[in-house]
């Protein structure tokens, strides 16, 4: 009878701090802060591979200094809303920046990089066909065009034709 209750009491207890590490790092996969405060951080260069996984990026960034545990950075980059726009490439980041600031940082580095080569394949394709003899037909407004007299008619005494006759 009393190892029964002895092993209860162990698997209860186990059961205890199994939900409240659960817990805890839940909660910290949301609010987990910076590791040092604004104005006291350092910059660190990061090179992330180009094929990476998320447990890899949590231990790289954990050896670099800027998150304090691993399996949450994990979890943070798989709840971030970035975690499409993470490339790998050379960045730097600093100690101030909370998980979420890093993936921001990078999916705006990305986006800017896919941007320029975007604009550089439309510059080669306009080039080409330029090239070829061929005209780059743009529909522009008429505003644009230097076209900008009102369009005049209508109903005289319309709000639109300032003549409101409505008294407010």
């Amino acid at each position: 009878m009393v190892f029964r209750v002895l092993i209860w009491v162990i698997v209860i207890y186990f059961m205890v701090k199994g939900a409240t590490r659960c817990y805890d790092l839940g909660y910290r996969v949301f609010t987990e802060d910076a590791l040092a405060p604004k104005g006291y951080g350092h910059e660190v260069e990061v090179e992330i591979p180009v094929d990476f996984n998320a447990k890899e990026l949590g231990e790289l960034f954990e050896s670099k200094g800027l998150s304090r545990d691993a399996i949450l950075f994990a979890l943070q980059y798989y709840a971030s809303e970035y975690r499409e726009d993470v490339k790998g490439g050379t960045y730097t980041f600093s100690t101030e920046q909370t998980a979420e600031e890093m993936f921001a940082q990078i999916a705006s580095v990305t986006q800017a990089k896919e941007l320029e080569e975007k604009g550089q394949e439309v510059l080669l394709e306009n080039s080409e066909s330029s090239e070829a003899g061929e005209s780059m037909d743009m529909n522009i407004p008429d505003e644009m065009e230097g076209n900008t007299e009102p369009e005049t008619g209508g109903d005289a005494g319309s709000p639109a034709a300032g003549n409101s006759q409505e008294g407010f």
